[in-house]
């Protein structure tokens, strides 16, 4: 449920995934080859197959710009990264956009390859790419007015 409700950031639509992931995982149990990897893997493999198939079918993942303040500095990440709660942070990478929130986590929480992304997403691996930079910079202005917020 949890890789479910990363991707989709709603827990409907996250029951939803995971009841046709679960579908899907039955219907081909016969195809799980422990010599190609762990089970969690392929489990996790395919909830995340079907959440990403699900953005597709509500056009969830438009790629388009926003314009985030990028002159937050890295060495400021630290100090301000301890002082959140994890609810907080978890909060925060919830709130990016769904195209960030998924190359984001398919990146950094999955270990995806930007090739895989790429591919499991219809975009380009540059794009794969650029959306992940974009995505770290959000979190960094998200992180940082967060802190100024708490601070008040």
């Amino acid at each position: 449920m949890n890789v479910s409700l990363r991707y989709t950031n709603d827990i409907p639509a996250a029951k939803d995934v995971l009841q046709n992931a679960f579908v899907k995982i039955f219907k081909n149990l016969h195809q799980f080859d422990p010599n190609r990897g762990t089970i969690d893997n392929w489990l996790t493999r395919i909830v995340i197959n079907e959440a990403l198939q699900y953005g597709r079918k509500q056009k969830r993942f438009p790629l388009k710009e926003i314009d985030v303040e990028a002159s937050i500095h890295q060495d400021k990440m630290p100090t301000v990264l301890s002082m959140l709660q994890a609810e907080d942070l978890i909060k925060i990478v919830q709130s990016l956009p769904d195209i960030y929130r998924n190359v984001f986590f398919m990146y950094e929480i999955e270990g995806f390859k930007h090739r895989d992304i790429a591919e499991q997403l219809g975009i380009t691996e540059s794009s794969s790419r650029s959306q992940l930079t974009r995505a770290k910079v959000m979190l960094r202005a998200l992180i940082e007015k967060q802190r100024k917020i708490e601070l008040c």
